[in-house]
């Protein structure tokens, strides 16, 4: 066993690009679980803040042909990132997809896009300098891009693979909220706005979410919507109070489905329930009857919103600079099929649809309409706070994600007998992809992810203390992280007992300070109540101190009415 270079680059490998692109099936050496074959290919990377140099005007005209396979290649690679060596493939995506985009904007063809009013709305802090420029560009930037379309190419999976069997629009909804709440745990960093006494640390971009499992109610709606989109639906975030006055605050997100706006409260990890206490209310059900609202509160706290605060909301799209941008725009309109990624937003027209789904939007249209309709500030925020304080984020990153680094070797039938793979991380997309049984599977890979005592030792052997130490605490990291991710697995499918021995005995038991141990109780309360111990499911849940303990005694409540 050993370590990749990726552990000891600490925090600067996951910085920009976040996780190194890996190398592409085009024309480049795979490494481990089977290489792609590819295409001739150039293998140049050009600087990360650099613009390519354009193809000569005089080059002949691309083929359909030729740009499908151009597109198809850059996508493959952010679609079986685990499969490859990182070094070259970035360049590689880069490289093709400004071929491509050459090739789309040189063919002479009408380009629709324009930028979205919306913007204008931001804060210039917000938007950053040459915002508009960045926005046109056609061309595509070598790190951040690539970053982008590789974390919405793991959220589009994860909503391929996270909403099942559900066909009817509030159902996907319902199953995907589930998946955040249960698959991210609760943090109280970042939060949604930040504060001089809370500045927040963990401001990480989508991808790296995924990849820590944890995220603040902030960045669990973040996650939310963006799934929602890839679904194909649209969700935005709702906020109360009055922009003119200085009292806007962001709330939960809102997902439109037929005419109506559907709550979802991702801090206390519960939909918001609808008359009676069934269903999922809507924007205006909440705003009719205060005792929907009402019902979210408890003895000892009440509830933040009530019915008229909701009288009249404001609606905030969550569209980011890239899902804006003209060069998105161009891309998204040729994503279908298998390479289906929503990448790019129509901000004006998702924030008109969802403020006609909210209470009195007919008299708001009189009243000025626009007024009540924004970009949600929180994704901007994270970029200007990863500008500001790079140090800061590098080591958030740093602690959460360097273990993702860690390099095993695996058994297989080639000639050498073995591959060198990075379990977690491989394991992880390969949960965010639904693959979880076989020899490949996520479930086999995050086993790989607990070596031994024994095996550890020989890894740390003939190390220098320090060294020694740093790259223990990296694998113990990597076994408690995948022991939990096998218990959260498991129980999602439907393997109640394991998740129990994965999650009580593993987790809790074996490290109740962990990192793990208030989404362990939450998930171990769902295993016990999937056991039918539905009493200690309760008690479970009423210990929770977590940031998301005010929805946990909720729920408990629910289960002791005997309600799902």
């Amino acid at each position: 066993m050993r370590m990749s270079g990726a552990i000891r680059r600490r925090a600067d490998g996951w910085r920009g690009a976040g996780l190194c692109i890996l190398v592409a099936a085009l024309g480049l050496s795979a490494v481990g679980c089977g290489g792609r074959s590819g295409r001739p290919s150039r293998a140049r990377r050009p600087a990360a803040d650099q613009a390519p140099a354009s193809p000569s005007p005089a080059m002949p005209a691309m083929s359909q042909e030729v740009r499908d396979q151009l597109l198809d290649g850059a996508l493959d690679v952010l679609s079986h990132l685990e499969n490859y060596d990182e070094k070259a493939a970035y360049g590689q995506v880069f490289d093709r997809l400004n071929q491509w985009s050459h090739a789309i904007t040189g063919g002479g063809a009408a380009d629709p896009w324009k930028p979205d009013p919306l913007l204008l709305k931001l804060p210039e802090s917000l938007r950053g300098a040459g915002a508009e420029k960045a926005l046109a560009s056609a061309v595509f930037n070598g790190t951040t891009d690539i970053s982008t379309l590789r974390d919405q190419r793991w959220l589009a999976d994860v909503a391929a693979s996270a909403r099942g069997p559900a066909i009817q629009d509030i159902d996907v909804a319902q199953r995907l909220f589930a998946w955040t709440v249960q698959s991210l745990a609760i943090s109280s960093d970042p939060p949604m706005v930040p504060t001089e006494s809370t500045p927040g640390t963990r401001w990480f971009q989508p991808g790296e979410i995924l990849l820590s499992g944890r995220a603040s109610a902030a960045q669990r709606a973040w996650i939310f919507l963006d799934l929602v989109r890839h679904a194909g639906l649209d969700g935005v975030m709702l906020a109360t109070g009055d922009a003119s006055q200085g009292t806007l605050r962001p709330w939960i997100p809102a997902v439109l489905c037929g005419e109506e706006a559907y709550l979802f409260d991702p801090g206390y990890g519960l939909p918001i329930p609808g008359p009676n206490g069934t269903g999922v209310a809507t924007a205006r059900q909440a705003a009719e009857d205060p005792a929907i609202l009402r019902g979210m509160s408890l003895p000892d706290r009440p509830y933040p919103v009530q019915a008229a605060d909701i009288a009249r909301l404001t609606v905030l799209v969550p569209a980011t600079e890239w899902s804006l941008s003209r060069r998105m725009h161009m891309l998204d309109r040729s994503l279908a099929g298998a390479r289906r990624i929503d990448v790019s937003v129509d901000a004006s027209a998702v924030g008109e649809r969802a403020l006609a789904a909210l209470p009195v939007a007919g008299e708001a249209t009189e009243n000025g309409a626009a007024e009540r309709i924004g970009l949600w500030e929180f994704p901007w925020l994270v970029q200007q706070r990863r500008r500001a304080s790079a140090a800061v984020v590098d080591a958030a990153l740093n602690k959460e994600l360097a273990v993702m680094g860690v390099t095993l070797a695996q058994a297989d039938g080639t000639s050498s007998g073995r591959r060198m793979v990075r379990p977690l991380y491989a394991a992880r997309l390969r949960e965010f992809r639904g693959e979880l049984d076989g020899t490949d599977g996520a479930k086999a890979v995050y086993l790989l992810a607990r070596p031994g005592n024994q095996q550890i030792a020989e890894a740390l052997g003939g190390m220098p203390p320090p060294q020694a130490d740093a790259t223990k605490r990296l694998y113990e990291q990597m076994k408690e992280d995948a022991t939990y991710w096998l218990g959260l697995l498991t129980l999602n499918e439907g393997e109640a007992e394991t998740a129990v021995d994965y999650l009580e005995r593993m987790t809790l038991q074996a490290h109740p300070e962990g990192p793990w141990t208030d989404a362990a109780r939450s998930n171990l309360a769902r295993a016990k109540l999937a056991l039918g111990e539905r009493a200690e499911g309760v008690r479970i849940l009423r210990e929770d101190t977590s940031p998301q303990r005010f929805g946990s005694r909720l729920q408990a409540d629910q289960w002791e009415k005997n309600q799902p």
